[in-house]
């Protein structure tokens, strides 16, 4: 199906975009309010990772007592959903109530890395259970570049444990700040060099924003046809992107942004950050 009024209708972006300067609960309504059943379907799993880091945001409240909990937007559920979440899981999709229903007697005892990775394990089966071709492939890239990412980090902080990454063996002996991966890697991640470069500098900022970069650019290399559905799909991941940043850019005054950059400036030992 072609989306020419849709894709029309939305306003050009790019990673410069002023993100000030846009209405994203709008622009998501839109966006959802016009796709058929189908593709509305599929548009839900380019949202749900933020439902999983509601709620692991939530879990980690209710058993490390961190005392804020941060909602990511857009979202599938409502923050009351997710806070309730022993009343509302069976409204999840099924990736996210087993793995509730699975774990609920030792969630207590779980790293919120255990909890991350489960999460996860269940999704991206879920996701190339599809066979949608726009997700199977965006997903494959965005692990493969979280893997390398891992496989770096645990190869410059020693209080890291290994990660459960893809291509973990191959990865782990060739990534990291002391290793030369060899031509066939670089082959297989043509940023992998750039990517290196950026790590070795430790600051988070930059690299968060070079990552966001490659994904980025890998929309624009692989999304055929101007007005497809895989085009809104796109789109509506960069627009992921720019809201993102639009949250998180660091200012003068945010003392938590301040503390969290020098613990990893500093390599003070921390539980893993969810990267959902």
């Amino acid at each position: 199906m072609k989306y020419y009024y849709l894709i029309s209708s939305l306003p050009d972006i790019s990673p410069h975009s002023d993100a000030s300067k846009l209405d994203f609960d709008d622009l998501f309504d839109t966006i959802r309010r016009n796709l058929n059943k189908e593709d509305r379907r599929f548009m839900r799993y380019l949202i749900y990772p933020n439902d999983l880091n509601n709620l692991l945001s939530m879990l980690s409240h209710e058993y490390r007592d961190t005392q804020t909990v941060h909602f990511k937007k857009p979202s599938i559920f409502y923050p009351e959903e997710i806070k309730a979440y022993k009343l509302t899981r069976r409204n999840f999709p099924d990736f996210m109530n087993d793995f509730l229903s699975e774990n609920e007697d030792r969630l207590a005892t779980m790293s919120l890395r255990e909890m991350e990775d489960a999460m996860l394990d269940r999704f991206y089966s879920k996701v190339f259970s599809l066979n949608n071709h726009f997700l199977t492939n965006y997903y494959k890239f965005v692990r493969e570049l979280t893997s390398l990412t891992a496989a770096f980090h645990f190869n410059t902080y020693s209080f890291l444990s290994q990660p459960n990454i893809h291509d973990a063996d191959r990865l782990i002996l060739q990534v990291g700040p002391d290793r030369s991966p060899s031509a066939m890697v670089i082959k297989d991640y043509p940023y992998l060099e750039e990517l290196i470069k950026v790590l070795s500098k430790h600051q988070p900022e930059k690299t968060e924003r070079f990552i966001d970069s490659v994904i980025w650019n890998y929309l624009d290399d692989t999304t055929e046809g101007a007005f497809s559905r895989e085009a809104v799909y796109a789109y509506a991941v960069k627009l992921q992107l720019l809201q993102r940043w639009l949250k998180i850019d660091p200012k003068p005054n945010n003392e938590d942004f301040e503390k969290l950059l020098d613990k990893i400036i500093n390599n003070n030992p921390t539980e893993k950050t969810p990267t959902l």
